[in-house]
């Protein structure tokens, strides 16, 4: 049997990063009201999060508009510790009458850890859209890339293999 944490209608939807430009660690913070979980993703695993949600929101918008009225939420953590420490294995990105949906195939960390459990949460079309934003700003504040190259140019410099 797998563990099943599910929030519907979440409050808590954010993309955050936290550490120095070419060390960061990413998360996604979920959850409703006092209760959420951490869910800990690679930064290539973000960015093709950010890109589903606005392929998904391309495809949606030709049908239905989506709300721009929701309240912006603080792009944070809750101040509170999260109930459950997760790293993210597998995502899909769905919608579902008025609601989008995002199902997560999650490794539970800590005492307690679980190598397989499921993260189910609805969200508005709008906090969809944010969180999308919130992960293509997060992803683009870290280290600049090489023009020729595209990797990334730490403080120190950068050797560009197109150079050689």
């Amino acid at each position: 049997m797998e563990k099943r944490y599910e929030f519907d209608e979440v409050s808590v939807l954010s993309a955050l990063a936290v550490g120095e430009p070419g060390k960061r660690t990413f998360f996604l913070a979920v959850g409703r009201g006092a209760e959420w979980v951490r869910v800990w993703l690679e930064k290539g695993d973000l960015q093709a999060v950010a890109l589903a949600i606005r392929r998904l929101l391309s495809t949606l918008s030709r049908s239905r508009s989506v709300s721009r009225d929701e309240t912006t939420q603080e792009s944070e953590a809750p101040s509170r510790l999260p109930a459950a420490e997760m790293e993210i294995q597998e995502i899909s990105l769905g919608f579902d009458g008025e609601m989008a949906t995002l199902d997560a195939i999650v490794r539970v960390l800590g005492p307690q850890r679980l190598d397989r459990a499921v993260l189910h949460y609805r969200t508005t079309l709008a906090r969809l859209k944010q969180l999308g934003t919130q992960a293509e700003k997060v992803c683009a504040a870290g280290r600049p890339r090489c023009p020729l190259c595209g990797g990334p140019i730490d403080p120190g410099g950068h050797i560009c293999p197109m150079n050689n």
